[in-house]
């Protein structure tokens, strides 16, 4: 998704025109610009959804330097056969806010250029479930906002408390967040919210504040169709980087359990009210607690897996699924290592052990410890390069086949500290293979089990609901 911050044209790069399509009978081509249509400026994948439904396009267009226009006559529902090169057209969106829990400050130089930038752009909230602040928002992108009614946002809220929240986000004045939260509900927009736990500044008193104030905006409460719909309670993470910020307490197991309890309350309170938990804990605080993680039916919808809650479950229950349809041996052997981090460690070496029970199949679990970032760090997104190859080649049982999982690769090629998969081959003299991220992928990839059908489409399609006059 990084590639989206390259070109800042505010049009869209036309890179595919299905053949025989109504774009390609008009004679649009690859590389051309959209810029308009029906008047209305294109400057991002939305626009373009919302406005290419009318049954009459004029659409305004670049080739070379050069304008030209086409007018398409369609049906309501018939899309155009125009694909592009990235969803956004212009500049991402970037934070104007100096929150006390920055990830992106505490890390260090000389790493991949996309990991610096820091986005809180409401577009990439409804289309990929980043969590802005709507601090920077004008009222032209508002007012945009509630015409294509992008519904869902996910909206960092760390706090309801006007004051509190500013010194959260590094502001200088007061930032409410309940008044936008109630126009966006007013106009049919969902909001699943984040909570950054910093222990000292936003839990105890003024946690259970924020929850009671946001459970008030459920739409169980007040009625309307939209409101917000969930709450995720996150733990601060911190780096070894962290220099020349706000002094912030680590989360450690008797704080997590005790947070494990008190949330705990608050979902049976939410649950007998509304009939849903409301507030969900981030895998991380089961980790840090040493508690076993949740059941399946305790995430309901899993309406917080945008922010990694219930990942852990899912993966429980993938292995599950998954053991039932492996082979008892195979007819040629495999050897191979799996590269993992300290969180999901126990449940990747679960299932190693039940692959292990297959004749014929030998796979061991290599522990990555985040010295690279050191502090608390220890997700399978944030390994790097470097300490996967230093830990690689002190782990004097690992076999010449080396799985990695997709997580910790952007495009199966590039990690976080700007090395690439080959680098990593030709230095370490393994086999490194990028697999996804589940139970049922890395046996699809060893060969125990038979590929799953894919179905082939060539973008998301995201819903956004029409005015009701």
């Amino acid at each position: 998704m990084s590639e989206i911050f390259l070109k800042h044209v505010n049009a869209l790069i036309v890179s595919e025109v299905e053949p025989d399509s109504l774009a390609e009978r008009k004679g649009i081509r690859v590389g051309d610009y959209l810029k308009q249509i029906n008047q209305k400026p294109i400057i991002d994948i939305l626009d373009y959804r919302f406005h290419s439904t009318a049954t009459r396009l004029t659409m305004e267009l670049e080739r070379e330097g050069t304008p030209y226009r086409v007018t398409l006559r369609k049906e309501e529902d018939e899309e155009t056969g125009l694909l592009f090169e990235h969803d956004l057209g212009d500049r991402v969106h970037t934070c104007k806010n100096k929150c006390v829990f920055c990830f992106i400050h505490q890390q260090p130089k000389k790493m991949r250029k996309s990991l610096y930038l820091m986005d809180d752009d409401f577009r990439l909230s409804f289309m990929h479930g980043n969590y802005v602040t709507l601090t920077n928002i004008s009222d032209e992108e508002w007012a945009r906002i509630l015409e294509q009614r992008l519904s869902p946002l996910y909206v960092s809220v760390h706090a309801t408390d006007p004051e509190l929240r500013r010194i959260l986000l590094g502001r200088r004045e007061p930032t409410p967040i309940l008044p936008q939260i109630r126009e966006l509900a007013s106009n049919r927009i969902s909001i699943h919210a984040q909570i950054v736990l910093c222990p000292g500044w936003n839990d105890g008193e003024a946690l259970q504040n924020t929850l009671d104030e946001l459970v008030e905006e459920h739409p169980a409460v007040t009625g309307k169709r939209a409101g917000v719909e969930s709450v995720a309670v996150v733990p601060v993470g911190m780096t070894r980087f962290r220099e020349r910020l706000p002094q912030i307490d680590k989360v450690e197991r008797d704080y997590a359990r005790e947070m494990i309890a008190a949330v705990s309350k608050k979902e049976k309170e939410f649950q007998k009210r509304i009939g849903t938990r409301f507030v969900w804990l981030a895998d991380e605080w089961y980790h840090i607690a040493e508690l076993p993680y949740p059941s399946k039916s305790h995430y309901e919808e899993f309406p917080q897996l945008e922010d990694g809650i219930g990942t852990v479950r899912l993966f429980l229950e993938s292995a599950k699924q998954v053991s039932r349809k492996l082979p008892k041996s195979v007819p040629i052997p495999i050897q191979a290592t799996l590269v993992t981090a300290e969180m999901p460690a126990p449940i990747v070496r679960e299932f190693a052990n039940r692959l292990n029970e297959i004749e014929g199949v030998e796979v061991n679990v290599c522990v990555i410890q985040n010295r690279f970032f050191g502090g608390d760090i220890h997700i399978a997104g944030l390994m790097t390069a470097t300490d996967i190859m230093e830990q690689i080649g002190s782990f004097e049982a690992c076999y010449p086949t080396v799985y990695i999982p997709q997580i910790a690769v952007r495009d199966e090629t590039l990690f976080l500290d700007d090395l690439t998969l080959e680098d990593v081959r030709e230095r370490s003299g393994k086999d490194f293979r990028v697999v996804g991220n589940t139970p049922h992928a890395l046996a699809e990839a060893m060969g125990l089990i038979a590929p799953a059908k894919r179905s082939h489409h060539h973008e998301p399609t995201w819903v956004m609901e029409e005015s009701v006059v």
